[in-house]
């Protein structure tokens, strides 16, 4: 039973979607915990910004990884409404008092600082 497992554990590659493209990567870019609710989950890669060409992305894969966060799929579809919300008006200022959301808006900011940092080595 376990040779079957270690089976169906091994990979050629890992896939993340970006942009409804499917991309393929050598390591996993998954950790398996929610950076949002702190939680060793299923989870998905949410992408903030959407800043590369798909011919820039299909060149170097590694860039479909900038603007991320790793949330599981309740978070994922909250930072969906509010990534919805932001492309109207990226300066937006949201007051709640719920945690989650507020913990999304963070991971946000963050990511976001993150990519823009390595973005502009890359210009």
């Amino acid at each position: 039973m376990k040779r079957f497992r270690n089976l169906l554990e091994f990979r050629l590659w890992y896939t993340l979607s970006y942009h409804r493209m499917k991309l393929k990567l050598a390591k996993n870019p998954r950790k398996g915990v929610c950076e949002c609710c702190q939680k060793k989950c299923w989870t998905n890669i949410h992408h903030w910004l959407y800043r590369y060409t798909y011919t820039d992305v299909r060149k170097n894969n590694r860039l479909a990884l900038n603007y991320t966060t790793e949330v599981c799929y309740p978070d994922h579809e909250l930072g969906e409404a509010l990534r919805r919300l932001f492309n109207v008006d990226a300066k937006m200022k949201i007051r709640t008092s719920n945690v989650l959301v507020k913990r999304l808006i963070e991971l946000r900011a963050e990511a976001i600082a993150r990519g823009e940092t390595g973005w502009k080595k890359r210009v």
